[in-house]
């Protein structure tokens, strides 16, 4: 008699139920840091979106040769920022990232002279906080130097 091997393809019920489960442990795992990571990416943005924005309006105050203005507001849960010279936009209102809020107590508006120095004699910041509580700050100091820092005050 001629005996045949059977054969089979595939995978068993019970290889995939374990390889599911795998994958489900790993994404329970994994799923939570991603969410930290990118609530840092959109903080991290949005600082940055505004250093940016600072820079080029006290850029345009030095080429145009007068006073521009910078304000930041909260436009619902969202921050706009907005620049002018002279009547004039800068740049165009700008939305920073969702989740990322302006903290009050701050100033919102920041003037740079045709100098490119600030109008203020003293160093302004603004702080920036995404859902997770973790705050980072702008800082504007008199001679016009736009920084920012991970942490609520910058040293």
């Amino acid at each position: 008699m001629d005996c045949k091997q059977i054969q089979t393809n595939g995978f068993t019920l019970v290889e995939i139920m374990i390889v599911t489960a795998i994958i489900g442990i790993a994404s329970a795992i994994a799923i939570p840091a991603v969410s930290d990571w990118l609530a840092g990416h959109h903080l991290k943005q949005g600082v940055t979106e505004l250093v940016g924005d600072m820079n080029l309006a006290k850029l345009a105050a030095i080429n145009r040769n007068r006073q521009a203005t910078v304000t930041i507001q909260m436009s619902g849960a969202l921050v706009e920022v907005s620049g002018t010279s002279g009547g004039r936009a800068i740049f165009q209102t700008a939305t920073l990232m969702p989740r990322v809020t302006a903290l009050p107590g701050g100033p919102t508006t920041v003037n740079f002279s045709s100098m490119g120095l600030s109008t203020s004699t003293v160093p302004q910041t603004i702080q920036l906080q995404n859902e997770k509580g973790i705050t980072y700050s702008v800082s504007v100091m008199p001679s016009g130097k736009v920084s920012w820092c991970a942490k609520a005050t910058c040293p």
